[in-house]
């Protein structure tokens, strides 16, 4: 006799013991995709990795497997339940025996499920119209059905603005964010409620995915959630509750009777400011993993999907803050592109980390902030894990050094014996680089910062006094200056320069190499208060060409060197009147790849000819897909140059590579532009851009 589920409910109406996040669980998970990663991470290519992946991790984290209908779909517009056939493998059975390959390996699977909300079939335009779906199991035993109505849809869906355009939306209201993506579902409805309840069930029982990774969870009340994990049974589920606030995340946790684990944001963004902007002392707080009340529940990550996309993502140390989440309590979930970009680092890691017995409930024996610096000891069932990041003073007798890198340094305890462990150093290409901003003033000055990632490593404003000097000769060796100094580990960075007491400087936006400035803080005028004297003490190594840049006569174009954030770079040049790229909307126009520098690729804008009305451009910034984060800061435009995240490195234009400066002054006439691309006087002294060329004016 047949089941059908969308008729049992009374059924499951027994009160039983529900096995929640696991307790003491020592597995690790990967993310196995990005935005837009439809050949990267299809199903036949995850099942041919299946090998290496299950030596590292535990649990697989794939995307939202339904039909979407749309041709490249990441899943979270979801039309279809019971089809999956999705962009990553046009057959379903593609995707089970991924899921078959990995259980074997005694790896589990996840799937991202998105049931705050749903898409219409949109036949005739309807916004309503979602799929009524049947399914028969594969032993034919057990039917699962789902049926939907107007009246499964939250009354104020979009704010009311879908009741309001007269399509007859009859549910509750919303318990939770709305979402204008898509119609939001009412889970009060008993008819939602059952078909949740059946689809997570077909997930389990049909498809044979372990357990559930809920998008969105803000958007529908954590009660939802217990009462669908309970029915279900999944042996994983993790949330997507997107707060920074640990009170928040335990708050849902609750709501859910604990049978949800949820990602932990707080512990995200206190890595961001640590790492992002060398801020160690930010890592007393731990977020959810910090807690031993509820560790169990955390699951840690340095950037997902979404957050690599955004401001939120890390650009500096990644390596070594995914060592502090493989170094504490909580469940690792890595992020796909820091285990390509480092398989080794993080392989060995993981597998110290299992070597020593570490757990989601592990004891942080030993935590302190030292000069420079933050130490964690984490106790594990066969020995312990010590991490240092920042590099201070630390005694590390009785440890071994597993991992190391920039700003970090992983042991764990002698008597361990960490098996398969790879010799090498991964092929870090990413731009990294210290920069120290110098400051002539009479009084030692303040010095507030930014990152692009919203860190502030000198705290909030206004900042840190500064207490170190340094004499600095000029570059034609006339002068000799006392200036304060601060080196900062990230780059590029911004500051404000301030006495303490109200007087400062305007922003200075987007520093990327050794700068000079000189303060006067009796001026209260922010914009004449302060100038930009790098010129006089600052110059670029020269670098040789790759072959691959070549002059195009003729041309408006420019080269740059990407690396491995930057792997779709796009150009975005202007000037005063006009925008010079042919998508006129930011960010700009996608550039071709051309060559390799010998190790990292080169990529080349080329607007062709140009009239004399257009003139020429001042500025140039590149940007990997118009990503927040992932962006140069506003270069000055030299028709021919050779660019990478930090600046112009050369000029296609001359044959050695290295940019001529001439001894004349520029003309009356002339546009002049300092090297920050602000726009100068002929009365301005130091190098000066002059029609795309340097020149140095006295």
């Amino acid at each position: 006799m047949k089941k059908f589920y969308a008729i049992l409910m009374t059924l499951f109406m027994t009160q039983y013991a529900f096995a929640q996040w696991p307790a003491n669980y020592g597995g690790v998970m990967l993310q196995a995709f990005y935005w837009d990663s439809f050949e990267d991470t299809k199903w036949t290519k995850l099942t041919e990795q299946a090998d290496e992946i299950s030596t590292y991790f535990d649990l697989l984290w794939v995307p939202n497997s339904g039909n979407c209908v749309s041709a490249n779909s990441m899943g979270y517009m979801p039309v279809y339940w019971f089809d999956h056939r999705s962009s990553f493998g046009s057959r379903e059975r593609y995707l089970t025996e991924m899921i078959s390959a990995y259980n074997e390996r005694n790896v589990k699977v996840i799937e991202d499920v998105v049931i705050n909300h749903k898409a219409p079939l949109g036949k005739n335009g309807s916004w309503i119209d979602f799929a009524n779906e049947e399914r028969t199991s594969a032993d034919g035993n057990t039917v699962y059905k789902v049926e939907w109505t107007g009246a499964d849809i939250c009354a104020n869906d979009d704010g009311g603005y879908t009741l309001e355009q007269g399509w007859p939306v009859t549910g509750g209201n919303d318990t939770g964010d709305d979402f204008s993506g898509a119609r939001d579902l009412d889970h009060t409805s008993p008819n939602v409620q059952q078909n949740c309840k059946t689809y997570l069930k077909f997930l389990l029982d049909e498809l044979h995915y372990s357990g559930f990774r809920l998008d969105m969870v803000k958007g529908y009340g954590a009660q939802y959630t217990k009462m669908y994990n309970e029915y279900a049974q999944p042996e994983f589920c993790v949330g997507e509750y997107w707060d920074g606030s640990v009170a928040a995340l335990t708050n849902w946790i609750n709501g859910t009777g604990k049978t949800s684990a949820a990602f932990d944001f707080a512990l995200k963004y206190v890595i961001r400011d640590a790492f992002g902007g060398g801020s160690w002392g930010a890592l007393s707080n731990k977020g959810l993993a910090g807690s031993p009340d509820y560790s169990r529940y955390a699951v840690t990550f340095i950037d997902n999907h979404d957050t690599y996309e955004n401001q939120d993502r890390l650009v500096n140390n990644v390596l070594a803050a995914n060592g502090l989440i493989l170094a504490m309590p909580g469940t690792p979930c890595i992020f796909l592109k820091h285990w390509q970009r480092y398989p080794i680092g993080i392989g060995n890691m993981i597998l110290a980390r299992k070597a020593c017995g570490l757990t989601n409930q592990s004891p942080i024996v030993e935590q302190q902030e030292l000069d420079g610096g933050y130490v964690i000891k984490t106790q594990g069932t066969k020995g312990t894990v010590l991490y240092i990041c920042g590099f201070p003073q630390y005694d590390t007798t009785g440890f071994k050094l597993i991992a190391s890198g920039t700003n970090f340094a992983y042991f764990v305890s002698d008597n361990i014996n960490v098996e398969g462990l790879r010799d090498g150093n991964d092929d870090d290409d990413t731009e990294q680089r210290n920069i120290t901003v110098y400051i002539s003033s009479e009084v030692a000055p303040n010095l507030y910062a930014w990152t692009s990632g919203g860190a502030q490593p000198l705290g909030d404003w206004p900042g840190q006094q500064l207490t170190e000097t340094a004499d600095v000769t000029a570059l034609d060796g006339t002068t000799t200056k006392t200036f304060w100094k601060y080196t900062f580990s990230v780059a590029p960075v911004s500051i404000v320069i301030n006495n303490g007491a109200g007087v400062q400087t305007s922003d200075i936006t987007g520093l990327a190499h050794d700068s000079y400035f000189t303060f006067d803080d009796t001026n209260s005028n922010k914009e004449t208060n302060w100038t930009d004297i790098t010129s006089l003490y600052y110059q670029p190594e020269p670098v040789q060409l790759p072959a691959c840049v070549k002059p195009i006569d003729g041309h408006l174009y420019v080269y740059f060197r990407g690396n491995k954030d930057y792997d779709t770079p796009y150009a975005w040049v202007w000037n005063d009147s006009k925008n010079f790229c042919a998508n006129t909307e930011w960010p700009g126009d996608k550039m071709k790849w051309v060559g390799t520098d010998g190790s990292k690729a080169v990529w080349l804008w080329d607007f062709g000819t140009v009239s004399d009305s257009d003139g020429l451009p001042t500025g140039v910034l590149f940007s990997n897909k118009g990503s927040d984060t992932l962006k140069t800061s506003d270069f000055t435009f030299q028709n021919g140059g050779y660019y990478d995240v930090y600046g112009l490195l050369g000029n296609a234009n001359d044959v050695t590579g290295i940019q001529t400066i001439s001894n004349s002054a520029p003309s009356a006439t002339a546009v002049i532009y300092d090297l920050q691309g602000r726009r100068v006087d002929s009365s301005y002294r130091g190098l000066v851009i002059q029609n795309g060329r340097k020149v140095l004016q006295r």
